[in-house]
Parts: C-alpha cells; structure tokens; sequence
C-alpha cells in the first residue's frame, strides 16, 4: 500500500513530506511533533499514547473536541526526533508510525550522515515557506543567528504581542524565537489578526528570501 504522501527533498537536507489530505498530515506528524515541542510536560520528550494525548487536547484546546486535525496547517521536526521516539518505545504504534519511520529511514539515507530536516503540508499549502524557514533555522547557523537578532531586535510590544499569540496557539516558550522568525519572514496567520507590521516584517522578508535562493 503506498503512503499517502510523497517525500522531496525540496532543499538540501529539508525533506517535504507532501500531502493530499489535511487529517492524515496531521495524524502521521502528530505522535512526533508533540514529542518534539509540545507545550505540555507530559507529551515533550515523553512516550506517550495518542488516546492519552486525543483525552488531553480535547480538553485542553477543543472544548471537548479533538480539533487537531483541523487546527495545524504544517509540521516540521529536527529528523532525529522521529529516531528518539522509536528508540523511546511506541506503546500503541500504529501504521502512521511504521510508514512515518520508513520515510524518516529514507531521508536519513539521503542525508548521508548529516543533519536533516522534515517538514510536512498539504499540497499547494501556503504554509510551505514558513516551514521551509524552520528548516533553515534548523541546519544553517548563519540564518538562525541573523534571524535571532532580528527577533530580539524587534519592537518589544510587538514581539510580546507575537509571543502571547504563540502561547495562545498552543506553542511551547522554547520554539517563540524560531516561530516569530519564520511567522515574520514569510506571512503572519489569520490568529494573529490583521498584519499591522508590515515594515518591521521587511528585514525578515528580505533576509528570508535572499538565503532560500543562496540554498540550493
């Protein structure tokens, strides 16, 4: 049975993972992005079951609904996080685990020992760019340290305005600097309500595009 996704590696080491469905993106990052950044001590870095994580959420963020599968539009993990899982033992895993890991195998082969990124969408998302930013932050220290003092350089109401937004979106305080760089270097969600700053986003836009088109 094929997977239903199929993998690119859209930049150097920066694997896409591109999906025709919304919910099945979802559901395959899930288990993976939450080990990696989930703003609950429970799930970061922690074996868990999805049934416990569903029970959780739907109370935490869906009113009694598991909204998940609606509230994410991309995915993007470090590619050693899909390796620490698994070596962490998976209770209740599943066909989105053993295709999941079968394609982490496959970017890892790719990568030649190196460093590599994974992000995932739907097809035709226009949330392709911000993810492609994290995967930049990820791998090229040159970006990450540009991006970090364009961040902590920015208007302070502004970024604490950025921040209560991440916090309120479900974000954990560790990724706020690799979120606001990737938010502000190429497009603010509708959560963040009208796109007032567009001049303080400019060095972020600039700097974004110049090193995507440097990486090759």
């Amino acid at each position: 049975m094929s997977k239903p996704f199929k993998i690119k590696e859209i930049k150097p080491r920066i694997f896409l993972f591109e999906f025709k469905s919304h919910y099945d993106m979802c559901m395959y990052f899930l288990r993976y992005q939450e080990f990696y950044e989930s703003p609950s001590p429970k799930f970061r870095n922690k074996s868990f079951t999805i049934f416990e994580f569903m029970r959780w959420y739907s109370l935490k963020y869906g009113k009694g609904s598991f909204t998940y599968p609606y509230d994410w539009d991309g995915f993007n993990i470090p590619g050693e996080i899909i390796g620490k899982v698994w070596d962490l033992g998976i209770e209740d895993k599943n066909f989105y685990d053993v295709e999941m890991h079968e394609a982490w195998q496959e970017c890892k082969a790719k990568a030649d020992g190196k460093k590599f990124y994974i992000i995932g969408v739907v097809r035709g998302n226009k949330a392709l760019s911000h993810e492609i930013a994290h995967g930049l932050f990820y791998l090229h220290s040159e970006y990450k340290k540009e991006m970090t003092r364009l961040v902590k350089d920015m208007d302070p109401i502004i970024r604490h305005t950025v921040n209560v937004n991440l916090k309120r979106l479900g974000y954990t305080p560790k990724v706020y600097i690799d979120e606001a760089q990737a938010y502000m270097a190429t497009g603010l969600s509708e959560s963040f309500g009208q796109d007032k700053w567009a001049e303080h986003r400019k060095p972020f836009k600039e700097f974004f595009k110049a090193f995507s088109r440097k990486v090759k």
